[in-house]
């Protein structure tokens, strides 16, 4: 992943040419370890850019930045386009001279100038760009709907500095890194730090939302969310063309995504990895009949902690198809280890007690190559629930075909969908009784609770979501609402520090509004189309595996064993003691046995987040 930063002073002045000139040198600093092959920097009538490069492919990429057709509009960012043939003869449809061999960044501006702004939602791939026209003084940024590339930004008196990486809008002066935002530290402390996607942990950073367009200019700046998924009719077609139509999708989105150098993959043994890797190796085959590129995989278990048989499957998969393969036994790493190092590293503060090892996953595998293919958004597409789809059919066919629906299932397959009508959970609020996550943490001080609205904020963090898609809202959701900006940016550099690009098949925006259009039944039961499509691919172990959620949690497990002490006499971080009643925490922490431990460690990570990052500043 390039990085690339940027500094607008829309009044510029000679006074502040050498002050904008030393704020991008710091910004160029910041961001120079996301390019190893090559940098850039210029200041120019108040508007002042820092790039650095990383070659990745397959398409050709601009080896420098700004990149500008006409001398009027630059563009600076990162923009990996998807379906770049049909989007190069659209172009040339309406008139633009392409050649089969234009960079990316030249496909975006040639898109802007034939069709405006408001048509980059129809752009295919992983943006996030910014468009500076310098006579007009006006600067477009646009983030796509899926999110896999941040933006961050500060504006202060006619000032705008931005940038992919946190650590870099950080060195802006008008920043400071002791001014945090009490409000996402209270959705942080609530579990949605994510709840308002705009804030960051400082106050005078932003990050902006995924599908959001963002415009400064002399008349201020504003931020708007442009980009959504339709809403589409179901497909109506025959079994064997819905397979066809799936596999020609994938093929496409991992083709796209697909470098001409050596790979790395997140391999499983599960459905979702396996396939991308099956896809990844006929690729390459096809492609050409000299030795090709090598993929190398990764895989994560929690041996010895249990029986993880993670890497037993991947390995299997990966010796039948040649595929050199790393497994990493994490069963003895404890929550929380080595701590002090990796927390002073985070631009944020994290609250899962493992999430510094997981960053050390990413470390681990930029080794094997500058892009890593990840099989997530495979279980929000293929792996739902049948009810949603149920009440659609007896709402628009009817009570008789829906049923004829279900019974067609159950007899395929001797026992009844995932149905997801909420049976149990509803069983359990009678009894009073919830998961113990979902309980609102009662060691918030209430002044700060009450200043900050966090019980209303709880309440909106875990409520339904509203149903906007008639047969398929739960999918839809997940792939319309930013969750997956939340998880991919801490796949991305501003967390990992190591120059690797996280690509994912799955939330291709082609495939999605596919997915989002067949029938759930069968095809999105216990992943189904997926199966279906794989056959005579995948190895049967893998092929018909059924989906195992992994019950045994290792923070539990460590807790209970007495290998981990859950229990914490340190003192909290000094900007913690107002917000949370310590003594409560402590003594909760001490009775905890499940997973309302996750609840309880969220203060903890926080406190020992501030404590790392403040440690330098005491020191100084």
């Amino acid at each position: 992943m390039s990085g690339f930063a940027g500094f607008i002073r829309l009044a510029p002045t000679p006074e502040t040419a050498e002050t904008d000139r030393m704020a991008i040198a710091r910004m160029a600093d910041a961001i120079a370890f996301r390019g190893p092959d090559g940098r850039q920097q210029s200041s120019r009538d108040g508007a002042s850019f820092a790039f650095s490069l990383l070659i990745t492919g397959p398409a050709p990429q601009a080896s420098a930045q700004p990149v500008s057709l006409d001398g009027e509009t630059f563009l600076l960012g990162e923009a990996r386009i998807d379906g770049r043939a049909d989007l190069i003869h659209k172009l040339q449809q309406h008139g633009a001279a392409l050649r089969p061999a234009a960079t990316d960044e030249e496909l975006v501006l040639r898109f802007v100038q034939h069709f405006g702004l408001q048509a980059l939602p129809e752009l295919d791939g992983d943006l996030s760009f910014v468009l500076w026209n310098p006579g007009r003084r006006t600067l477009a940024a646009f983030r796509d709907l899926t999110g896999a590339r941040p933006f961050f930004y500060s504006c202060a008196k006619g000032t705008l500095s931005f940038s992919n990486t946190l650590q870099a809008v950080l060195t802006d002066k008008g920043v400071s890194r002791s001014d945090y935002d009490f409000q996402f530290i209270g959705d942080f402390l609530l579990g949605g730090p994510h709840h308002d996607p705009e804030r960051t942990v400082y106050s005078r950073v932003r990050r902006l939302p995924a599908g959001s367009l963002l415009e400064f200019s002399a008349a201020g700046l504003s931020v708007r969310r442009i980009a959504h998924l339709p809403v589409e009719e179901p497909i109506a077609a025959r079994d064997g063309e819905i397979v066809g139509e799936f596999r020609r999708l994938f093929t496409e989105a991992v083709r796209d995504r697909l470098p001409d150098a050596e790979t790395a993959i997140f391999l499983s043994g599960g459905l979702d990895s396996t396939s991308i890797a099956a896809e990844v190796s006929a690729l390459r085959q096809r492609a050409s009949a000299a030795p090709s590129p090598r993929l190398q995989a990764l895989c994560v278990d929690f041996q010895p902690l249990f029986d993880d048989q993670e890497g037993r499957y991947a390995s299997e998969y990966a010796k039948a198809f040649g595929i050199p393969l790393e497994i990493v036994h994490s069963g003895n790493s404890l929550p929380f280890a080595d701590w002090e190092e990796s927390f002073r590293q985070l631009p944020e503060p994290l609250s899962d007690p493992y999430g510094s090892l997981y960053l050390s996953y990413r470390r681990r595998i930029s080794q094997k190559g500058r892009v890593v293919l990840s099989g997530d958004g495979g279980d929000e597409l293929l792996r739902l629930e049948a009810a949603p789809y149920l009440r659609f059919l007896k709402r628009t066919r009817g009570a008789w075909r829906a049923g004829v629906t279900l019974l067609g299932w159950c007899v395929s397959n001797r026992g009844l969908p995932p149905l997801g009508f909420g049976f149990r959970s509803g069983f359990l609020r009678r009894l009073g009784r919830a998961l113990p996550e979902l309980n609102y943490p009662v060691w918030l001080c209430p002044d700060f609770a009450r200043e900050y609205c966090l019980r209303e904020r709880w309440q909106q963090m875990w409520a339904p979501p509203a149903a906007q898609h008639p047969s398929n809202p739960k999918a839809y959701h997940s792939m319309n609402s930013g969750l997956f900006a939340e998880v991919q940016e801490i796949c991305e550099p501003t967390w990992t520090l190591v120059p690797l690009e996280t690509r994912n098949p799955f939330l291709d925006r082609r495939l999605c509004r596919f997915l989002l259009r067949v029938p759930l039944i069968p095809w999105a039961m216990n992943k189904q189309l997926l199966r279906t499509a794989e056959a005579g691919i995948l190895p049967e172990a893998i092929r018909l595996r059924p989906k195992t959620p992994v019950e045994r949690d290792p923070v539990v497990l460590h807790a209970r064993a007495g290998s981990w002490s859950r229990e914490t006499d340190e003192s909290p971080a000094p900007l913690l003691r107002p917000l949370v009643d310590w003594p409560v925490l402590t003594e909760l922490l001490r009775s905890a046995s499940d997973t309302s431990l996750y609840v309880c460690l969220r203060p903890v990570a926080l406190s020992r987040w501030l404590k790392a990052v403040e440690m330098p500043r005491r020191i100084q």
